[in-house]
């Protein structure tokens, strides 16, 4: 009996085994991406210090449009964004913005409460679960977030997929201006992990 609970006791002393990441960037990696019949490229370009965060630069490239960076740090709590800036225009998120909340949860839901640039926001975040997706690139199991965002007097709503080892595969959104409805799909074609 003794020994029974000695191994018990040397079980619950040890180290729980760990999850493996739910993504890890690499500089070099290029996630390239369908909207529409137009092809583009995301590419980790390098890091950058944002108030002390150490921070993934991603950099966008679609189709003729103006290239785009996204400021980006991933721990075990989330994956957020901090920055953004296309040529000159540059924008902070204060705080930084928590667009996958780690480990996922299903039906968890978040907010997030702040400034984009010098305009005040709320995002509300939902985590519908689990599922297969079938895109250019191919069958992913992805965790289905929605989001409903005011900015400025404007509501955006958006579904974003994510998977484990790849991040962003899918993105779905839509908001109204001027009268006029506005939809974006924006879909994985391939994955490169860099070095």
């Amino acid at each position: 009996m003794r020994l029974a609970f000695l191994a018990v006791a040397a079980l619950l002393l040890q180290d729980p085994p760990k999850t493996a990441p739910f993504l890890q960037i690499k500089e070099g990696a290029v996630w390239t991406y369908m909207t529409g019949d137009k092809e583009g490229k995301v590419k980790v370009t390098g890091r950058e210090t944002i108030n002390q965060v150490e921070t993934f630069v991603l950099t966008t490239d679609m189709a003729g449009d103006t290239s785009v960076k996204e400021f980006i740090s991933i721990d075990a709590t989330g994956i957020r964004m901090l920055r953004q800036a296309a040529g000159s225009n540059t924008t902070d998120y204060n705080p930084p913005i928590l667009r996958l909340k780690l480990p996922p949860v299903e039906k968890e839901t978040w907010e997030w409460k702040g400034e984009i640039g010098k305009e005040k926001a709320s995002i509300a975040y939902t985590n519908e679960g689990e599922e297969e997706i079938t895109l250019p690139g191919g069958k992913y199991k992805a965790w289905k977030i929605s989001a409903v965002m005011e900015i400025g007097g404007v509501k955006h709503t958006g579904t974003n997929w994510f998977s484990a080892g790849i991040g962003l595969v899918r993105q779905q959104s839509e908001f109204e201006s001027g009268g006029k409805k506005h939809k974006s799909l924006i879909e994985l074609k391939s994955f490169e992990p860099g070095t």
